[in-house]
């Protein structure tokens, strides 16, 4: 960003979440978090690591981005050198710039959904429900965030806990709101064939994609289902960053892209977002189970034009509860979640909550 980086701290945070959220891979019962605070010659800038406490998800953890961060991304940062000769740690590294781009843009008076050109004042809630194994429950829990607002319901599935599962979900939403189905890559390709089969066999399902069916490396595969079915398939896991999005559009292995700022950084998200505007293929913001300070960058970014389909875009109470968030709640208003508009992310935590929450700290400055 230009401006001299001067001291970083990283803060370890553990919140508890309202309920479990299992999905195919893992269940998470508390969010483990990282936020990198730096003070550079702008002032001071928020970010948030995304990475998650096992590899269940993705290869980066959060103790290896704190790492990457400490030994790495750091040094060259505060020797003002580039870091792109650090492959990998995406996570690590969309911390570090959503923190320095925050820093540049509250000295500026400007907002981060001003600054990448993003004019919605408000985006479409969804809210992802991890796998219930009663069905009457499932029932309960989605009647329960339609009446909040949410205008879509994206349901976790696996294989053997699929089509039952939607159908119940279709039941209790109704026709109006939009669901949605993330297998989080668990099936193979036959697998994956036989579950759109049975899904394409019921009419009212009409479900707006299939998220990630197989594996996050199986850009074939996904190409074969999308000439073989007719329900959308939006790519998540496989979206590392903007070389692997230009292949899967390239190879059509995708009717749409869930674009997640903690993974690919802002920057890189805007570019993967513009890349879907000029390939005409949907957009759908992507959520991690951010606090509130990773869910404003995804607010901000997921308020620019090509962002078509409603995504992952939750309520802070929807794993947080009330007041459990690290920044001021985001709440639904009208089906909607408000951009913040405020210098850079337009939040930071509240340091009470900070403290309460935070469970490690380093300091970090550059070596003299």
């Amino acid at each position: 960003m230009g401006d001299a980086l001067h001291e970083v701290e990283l803060f370890r945070v553990r919140l508890p979440l309202v309920t479990p959220f299992r999905t195919a891979r893992v269940t998470t019962a508390v969010k483990d978090a990282l936020l990198v605070r730096v003070r550079t010659s702008a002032g001071i800038g928020w970010g948030e690591c995304t990475a998650q406490a096992t590899p269940a998800y993705e290869g980066e953890t959060i103790d290896d981005a704190r790492l990457a961060l400490r030994d790495h991304l750091l040094p060259r940062a505060f020797a003002g050198a580039d870091l792109g000769d650090v492959r990998g740690h995406t996570s690590a590294r969309a911390a570090l710039e959503c923190a320095l781009i925050d820093a540049r843009l509250r000295a500026e008076g400007l907002s981060l959904a001003a600054w990448l050109g993003a004019s919605r004042p408000a985006v479409d809630a969804g809210v992802a429900i991890g796998l219930v194994a009663d069905l009457d429950a499932m029932r309960r829990i989605v009647a329960t965030y339609v009446e909040a607002g949410y205008k879509r319901i994206k349901c976790k599935i696996e294989p053997g806990h699929d089509v039952a599962v939607l159908t119940a979900a279709r039941a209790a939403a109704g026709p109006e709101v939009l669901l949605a189905a993330d297998a989080n890559g668990s099936y193979a390709l036959d697998e994956a064939r036989r579950l759109f089969a049975e899904i394409e066999e019921i009419d009212d399902l009409a479900l707006q994609c299939v998220e990630q069916p197989c594996a996050p490396e199986a850009l074939a595969d996904h190409a074969l289902l999308v000439e073989q079915v007719r329900t959308p398939i939006c790519l998540d896991e496989t979206i590392t960053s903007v070389a692997v999005a230009k292949d899967a559009i390239v190879r059509c292995a995708c009717d749409a892209l869930a674009i997640k700022v903690g993974r690919l950084g802002i920057e890189a998200a805007k570019r993967v977002h513009d890349t879907c505007v000029r390939g005409a293929i949907d957009a759908l913001p992507g959520g991690m189970l951010e606090t509130g300070v990773g869910r404003a960058a995804l607010l901000a970014v997921a308020a620019l034009p090509g962002f078509t389909l409603v995504g992952d875009c939750s309520a802070s109470e929807r794993f947080f509860g009330v007041d459990g968030d690290l920044t001021a709640p985001f709440v639904i208003d009208d089906g909607k979640l408000r951009v913040p508009t405020g210098p850079g992310l337009g939040v930071e935590p509240i340091p009470e909550r900070l403290a309460r929450c935070t469970i490690a700290r380093e300091r970090l400055t550059a070596r003299r």
